[in-house]
């Protein structure tokens, strides 16, 4: 009597496999998604290498000027973006529909392009106030747009490259949010009230030297003040003691 071969898998070779299948997908998975953000990251990164350029062909074009429009919120995505587009555009990257682009939006920021004019970057205030400035503003608040109709005048400075006293630990331009870490997106500016810890998480971050690094947010210097005493302590670069006399890391 011949044996008929077997017409397909059992019960039992069937679960094998799928539980083999089940294992391979849940190690994979997470390298899958660390790959991601790494990719993320580093695209971040190159966007940050870029700004870099165009603001070395802004103050080569204005005597080694940093931008400054009397505004004490200037260092906001929706405005330093406006003196700095055309250099932008200079870097030939393609991209962007709009007011938005490329250069100017993380990849990584889930934010509505029509919010903060897609422009996930902050330029530090301590590059459009002297030193003794930075010291006296009273409260991070002071140089938020959102507290505009209530917060005082603050006396804005033009400052030059050859006031930046240490550019590789002075940063220029970072992430306002943290995009590249486990932790939820959190602002320098969040507070209890959000639920949030600002000084979780990690950010790119764009020094005065032109080189970029993800730190974590903690590496960051407190805006602390010799002159006054705020009412507390943040990863706020706008504000780091001495501006840019000083340093935002060591």
């Amino acid at each position: 009597m011949t044996k008929q071969p077997r017409g397909g898998f059992t019960l039992v070779e069937l679960l094998v496999v799928i539980a083999v299948i089940a294992t391979l997908a849940a190690i994979l998975a997470p390298v899958y998604t660390n790959a991601k953000k790494s990719v993320l990251r580093s695209r971040c990164q190159s966007n940050l290498r870029q700004i870099s350029q165009a603001f070395e062909a802004y103050t080569s074009d204005q005597a080694g000027c940093y931008p400054n429009r009397d505004n004490q919120y200037l260092w906001a995505g929706f405005y330093w973006r406006e003196p700095i587009r055309k250099y932008v555009a200079m870097t030939g990257v393609a991209g962007g529909e709009g007011t938005r682009n490329a250069v100017l939006s993380c990849p990584a920021d889930p934010t509505p392009p029509g919010v903060y004019v897609a422009t996930s970057y902050a330029y530090s205030a301590s590059f459009y106030m002297t030193p003794d400035q930075v010291n006296a503003v009273a409260n991070c608040d002071y140089i938020r747009a959102k507290f505009a109709a209530t917060n005082p005048k603050l006396p804005c400075t033009t400052m030059k490259t050859s006031a930046v006293k240490r550019t590789s630990k002075k940063v220029l331009v970072a992430e306002y949010w943290t995009l590249h870490s486990d932790n939820p997106k959190v602002g320098w500016y969040d507070g209890p009230e959000t639920g949030n810890d600002p000084w979780s998480g990690a950010r790119n971050y764009l020094f005065a030297d032109g080189h970029v690094v993800s730190l974590l947010t903690r590496r960051i210097h407190a805006a602390d003040s010799p002159v006054v005493s705020r009412p507390r302590s943040l990863p706020d670069i706008n504000l780091t003691r001495d501006g840019v006399a000083g340093k935002d890391v060591d």
